[in-house]
């Protein structure tokens, strides 16, 4: 339908353009958010070791009654 419509082709050149601009900008939003989630989670095991260590301290530690 478009193809139909004078004058449409610079339009249709263009989105082609920006859809394929889009695609690497998802691509990369992708491997950020990878990476990002990686950090997430290292940061949140060193927190988790870090509380499981202090427990274990806690529960070392003679009771004063």
């Amino acid at each position: 339908m478009l193809g139909d419509i004078a004058g449409i082709a610079p339009v249709k050149d263009a989105l082609v353009v920006t859809n394929a601009l889009l695609e690497r900008v998802l691509a990369e939003l992708k491997v950020t958010n990878v990476t990002q989630l990686d950090a997430v989670v290292t940061e949140l095991r060193a927190v988790r070791e870090s509380v499981d260590r202090l427990v274990e301290v806690q529960e070392a530690a003679p009771r004063a009654s």
